[in-house]
């Protein structure tokens, strides 16, 4: 009621509808929230597999019931603050178009209303948060790690000298916190920014976060294979290096392997192709490295400076990379499969029908699931296996990066086309052009299974070769200086190897159509 007396009836806001088609959105550009995402994800999971999930294994092997409490508190801690890390998020969108027929006052519902110079016409949806995955420039990532490894070489001097031992031993126990924190993650995070930018994929976020975690859960039926059940087959006559090596090159390559191909193989109903699958798989396994490497550099870090920074050294520039190619090269196979057959397609239509049995299922029990008041079950059209299969594939919408200072559009690190995933990027006469500048280059195979197996037996020859050359000099008696020499000319042979695999391989695979 206004001052005269008269009376007013508030407008209801404007009501949800779809979100349009091939609608383009924009988020700020925030590049490193990712890797504070990435790295209290890998705390959390650390602590859920090995002192949860392991700890109550090995509870329930011994009987001991202060480890079984250990172990069940470590493994529900941690699953409330992962929840809200990666709880699904979804976006409000407000949108108003200008139009001579429209308002320039809008109620919105949470109260007031939106003031527009011109007539709109006003629109509210809500649609998910599929903003672009935003990794920092590679080259930012590499410099903070050759920062680490420099400032873990200089603190490792004053561990060579009797004089300075004790003042060496004090300074490292001040820094020993940040090197681990930034000697595990910071390499797979440089990984993962320039396998990002080599392969110019868009990516959406949230996808990319799930293929990391994906391989960080794949650690867990990888150890227990490690820890437990391969141990316990082998037969109790064999020697301990015996033992030990057919852990290194059997173990380890064969359960690793298969529990990341089992990783990629989750999102199978998304893979279009080999390129996308490659690029899946060497995620997935750059977060199988992430949580292993954690292991490894916290053990590291109690031998002191020295055994740190080689450590990180070595992982970051070999063993992560290695984990990284061997499982891409599975995902190359994998996408290969899925391009040449209707396998996404049909995993697709067999997860929706699980779905819609689920809600039938739901409502049978007197549970009004999709809230349209009767408990009748899915009631929409199921579509048939045949129609599906015939279906083009949907582009999602599309999302700008917009730099918070400036508030212009920038494009990811690498990916010179903003357009929706799934956009090819690379035409035919554009790939025989890249095949002829960028030099020898190299494609896996195309069989899901060979890839498979190429990738176990290149983990089997890092393992097993790194293993053998170890007991040369002890078995040949060399000096303990010309021991440590050899190991570290042979680690050397190795990483460049990796190193020259992964950069002919991504040569190979940028080639490729995106699509």
């Amino acid at each position: 009621m206004d001052a005269q007396g008269r009376k007013f009836a508030m407008e209801a806001p404007v009501p949800l509808t779809p979100a349009p088609e091939r609608i383009r959105l924009a988020t700020e550009s925030k590049p490193w929230k990712n890797y504070w995402r990435m790295l209290g994800t890998v705390i959390l999971a650390f602590i859920l597999i090995d002192f949860g999930i392991s700890t109550l294994i090995f509870s329930l092997l011994s009987g001991e019931f202060l480890l079984t409490a250990l172990g069940t508190f470590c493994s529900l801690a941690p699953l409330p603050l992962l929840i809200i890390l990666h709880r699904p998020k979804m976006v409000h969108v407000r949108l108003a178009t200008p139009d001579p027929k429209g308002k320039k006052y809008h109620p919105l519902p949470e109260g007031g209303s939106l003031y527009t110079p011109q007539p709109t016409v006003f629109q509210r949806f809500i649609t998910t948060d599929d903003s672009v995955l935003d990794l920092p420039p590679h080259r930012q990532v590499w410099a903070i790690f050759i920062v680490v490894v420099i400032i873990g070489a200089v603190l490792s001097v004053p561990l060579l000298f009797e004089e300075t031992l004790v003042a060496g031993y004090v300074i490292y126990l001040f820094a020993v916190i940040p090197l681990f924190i930034l000697g595990f993650s910071i390499p797979v995070f440089a990984w993962w920014a320039t396998s990002s930018k080599w392969l110019g994929l868009p990516t959406r976020r949230r996808d990319a976060e799930a293929w990391l975690i994906a391989g960080m859960a794949s650690a867990l039926p990888a150890l227990i294979i490690n820890s437990w059940i391969f141990p316990a087959l082998l037969p109790s006559f064999l020697s301990e290096n015996a033992q030990l090596f057919l852990s290194y090159t059997v173990s380890a390559p064969v359960g690793e392997e298969f529990f990341k191909m089992l990783a990629v193989c989750l999102f199978l109903p998304n893979i279009r192709n080999a390129r996308q699958g490659f690029q899946i798989g060497f995620t997935v396994g750059l977060g199988f490295a992430l949580i292993e490497n954690l292991t490894y550099i916290m053990g590291s870090s109690f031998g002191g400076a020295i055994s740190l920074t080689l450590t990180t050294l070595v992982r970051g520039i070999g063993s992560i990379p290695g984990h990284a190619v061997w499982t891409g090269v599975t995902g190359f196979g994998i996408g290969c499969l899925a391009n040449s057959t209707d396998v996404d397609k049909r995993m697709r239509w067999m997860l929706r029908g699980l779905s819609i049995r689920t809600v039938d299922f739901v409502e049978n029990l007197g549970i009004d699931v999709d809230g349209d008041g009767d408990h009748s079950g899915f009631d929409h059209f199921r579509k048939p296996l045949d129609e599906v299969l015939e279906e083009e594939s949907n582009s999602p919408n599309s999302w700008l990066l917009i730099d918070p200072d400036t508030g212009q559009a920038v494009s990811p690190d690498g990916i010179e086309d903003e357009g929706e995933s799934g956009t090819p990027l690379v035409t035919s006469v554009q790939a025989e052009q890249y095949r002829k500048e960028s030099g020898f280059q190299i494609l896996p195979p195309s069989n899901a299974l060979f890839c498979l197996i190429l990738a176990m037996l290149g983990h089997a020859f890092w393992n097993g070769s790194s293993f053998l050359v170890s007991l040369l000099g002890e078995n040949i008696g060399l000096s303990l200086g010309v021991d440590i020499l050899l190991n570290l000319s042979w680690t050397a042979v190795l990483i460049t190897t990796v190193l020259f695999l992964a950069t002919i391989i991504m040569k190979g695979v940028r080639t490729l159509p995106a699509s």
